[in-house]
């Protein structure tokens, strides 16, 4: 008798379970999200391993949001026959990514580093580059254990909408509850659910839920981090000369590299100009590092776009951003692709 009860309990244990779970995805699909991925260290250290057998057909991307959201993963790959490794880390900048790069003597291949000044011109601190630590530190100490579940996780959160962590965890839903500041006690707003999603080979795009709701555009704006009060003198050479050594190292071994200022507009881009003029920053970094760069306003075709929230291109805009690049490096930085060879086929998974 007590088997048989143990049995039918169980039974309706998983019975409740699935009814949760089909509802409560059903739930998220009926507002319009689609299944993503969780853009975190485990995703990362995918595209890091990509390294581990260098391909000189390849090219990779590091530093903040921006290159994630305005590079054209597709675009890249279609029009140079190149893959495109992405390895941008939202909110950090390039610096210790670029250290990783440069003490790896295995990479000695094209390199192009996004500068978004407020986080590139920053110091070194233990929560600005907290992401990009971890994510280098599982690069070397991931299991095969934890390469077997991260297999199954990628399966799972290719069918499930509610697996992408980041928006739909416990921590993020409790964030967006309409709790009033304590006294000395701030909470920064939560980004809309809607803002973006992330694919397989971790390119980011806004979703068409937010390119069609302007005050949701407008409150994203608003929830992006004011600028640190920009740092000069010593400071400022102290990170020119880290940025530097890490190149030459680079370069040296036979590697390209490039900066690239993508674009930003609005209230983003006058505060950005007014406490980063590019003389003092841009163009100095260029100089003392002896390294090419493009800068999105220099061109007609990439000075004209708008960002809907002030900071990132729509994805029909990154696709033009993408194209402009390409022409760009290949006709006045003397690049070289393989567009003689078979495209690279991207895994872009799921599509908004």
């Amino acid at each position: 008798m007590q088997p048989t009860l143990f049995f039918k309990a169980s039974i309706l244990m998983l019975a409740i379970v699935i009814g949760f779970v089909a509802c409560w995805e059903y739930y998220w699909r009926s507002r319009g999200f689609k299944p993503t991925y969780n853009d975190d260290k485990v995703l990362w250290a995918r595209q890091r391993k990509k390294l581990t057998h260098p391909n000189p057909r390849s090219t990779v991307f590091i530093g903040g949001s921006r290159i994630k959201f305005d590079l054209d993963i597709p675009t890249w790959e279609k029009l140079t026959g190149e893959e495109a490794i992405q390895l941008a880390i939202v909110g950090t900048p390039a610096r210790l990514t670029l250290r990783n790069l440069a003490n790896d003597s295995t990479f000695k291949g094209k390199l192009i580093i996004d500068v978004a000044e407020s986080q590139f011109f920053s110091i070194d601190t233990t929560r600005r580059d907290r992401f990009a630590r971890e994510a280098i530190e599982y690069y070397y100490a991931e299991t095969p254990a934890q390469k077997a579940s991260a297999s199954i996780n990628y399966l799972l959160e290719s069918k499930l909408v509610f697996l992408e962590e980041g928006k739909f965890g416990l921590t993020n839903l409790l964030n967006t509850l309409p709790l009033r500041n304590r006294k000395g006690v701030v909470f920064r707003a939560p980004f809309p659910k809607e803002f973006s999603f992330t694919r397989f080979n971790r390119q980011n795009a806004m979703t068409p839920m937010f390119l069609s709701n302007r005050p949701m555009q407008q409150k994203q704006q608003n929830n992006w981090e004011k600028p640190a009060p920009p740092i000069k003198g010593d400071t400022l050479m102290i990170i020119l000369n880290g940025f530097k050594a890490s190149i030459d190292k680079i370069r040296s071994r036979g590697g390209t590299v490039v900066f690239i200022r993508p674009p930003s507009s609005g209230e983003i881009l006058a505060k950005e100009q007014q406490l980063f003029p590019r003389k003092n920053y841009w163009d100095q970094l260029l100089a003392f590092t002896n390294t090419p760069g493009i800068h999105f306003s220099d061109d007609a075709a990439t000075a004209h776009f708008v960002c809907p929230e002030g900071s990132h291109l729509a994805p029909a805009d990154a696709v033009s951003f993408t194209t402009a690049l390409v022409k760009i490096l290949r006709e006045e930085k003397g690049w070289v692709f393989s567009v003689n060879g078979k495209p690279v086929v991207s895994n872009v998974n799921p599509q908004y």
